[in-house]
């Protein structure tokens, strides 16, 4: 398995990723870390994380495409180097309008995974100045839960987890929750490794974001080119959550990677970067 994977040490691959950068939004007076790479004369990538990781999750990306495009992954607030925030995903995607701005980027695919899917379907269709392809892995449409309700009882959960475990044993739960079939062991720790980062801050943060998340009514403005990445063992979102989203987005082409779960990004890289660059290019 890791031929699927370049075969590389993950300790080494986390070596080789850019280090943090930041952003000060005065806005909301928060923090923004972020990793890139700039590629001369080559179109921006942005990438979007998920729950259980932070910008350190790309890593897989960043070597791939090295030479190929330029990189921008952000840390969703309360993750990686980020400030927490108590705010929604509608205010997170105009933070992060603000931010390229900043650095002066005024075109960029999107790629975001589970969490940071449904962050790029609330930017893109409310960005169209800004956003020209977009890749949806392994994502929904957000639970709908109105505002004002309690951290749901599974976020509730892993909060508690958080408060009395160590990183390393709260990192390795986490990923056998969420791929219990993985039997790559340098994907398992890479995996692990980046989990055990997430904070007490980074669930209620990224937690509440998604609860209180519905992108029905955005996705009819969402016509970009679009790209939908499913895993055909993926037990995070259900068949069911997946198709509520494609049949929002009808023009959308549809990419099952087989025989990987909810982290097909670094579980099988080589066919997730290829169906990328194809789908980009």
């Amino acid at each position: 398995m890791l031929i699927r994977n370049y075969n590389v040490n993950y300790k080494n691959l986390l070596e080789d990723i850019p280090k943090l950068d930041f952003y000060f939004d005065e806005p909301l007076n928060l923090k923004l870390s972020y990793r890139s790479r700039t590629e001369k004369d080559k179109p921006v990538l942005l990438l979007l994380h998920g729950f259980n990781g932070n910008s350190k999750s790309w890593a897989y990306q960043f070597k791939y495409f090295q030479n190929k495009r330029s990189i921008i992954a952000i840390d969703f607030p309360g993750f990686g180097g980020s400030d927490y925030a108590d705010i929604d995903m509608t205010s997170i995607a105009k933070l992060l309008r603000r931010f390229l701005l900043n650095i002066k980027i005024t075109s960029c695919d999107i790629l975001g995974h589970s969490m940071g899917g449904m962050l790029a379907q609330i930017f893109s269709a409310n960005n169209h100045d800004l956003t020209n392809k977009v890749i949806l892995s392994c994502t929904h449409k957000g639970f709908g839960w109105s505002k004002g309700r309690p951290l749901m009882e599974n976020y509730n959960s892993r909060l508690q987890e958080r408060v009395k475990m160590s990183d390393s044993d709260f990192g390795d739960l986490r990923i056998k929750e969420m791929l219990p079939e993985l039997k790559d062991i340098e994907v398992f720790k890479f995996l692990s490794s980046i989990s055990g980062e997430i904070t007490q801050s980074s669930i209620m943060c990224g937690g509440m974001a998604m609860q209180t998340l519905d992108t029905t009514k955005h996705l009819s403005n969402l016509n970009q080119d679009c790209l939908i990445i499913k895993a055909s063992k993926d037990i995070v979102v259900s068949k069911k959550r997946s198709y509520e989203l494609e049949k929002l987005l009808p023009h959308a082409k549809i990419k099952e990677l087989l025989n990987v779960g909810h982290a097909p990004y670094c579980e099988d890289a080589k066919s997730f970067n290829s169906a990328i660059e194809n789908f980009i290019q």
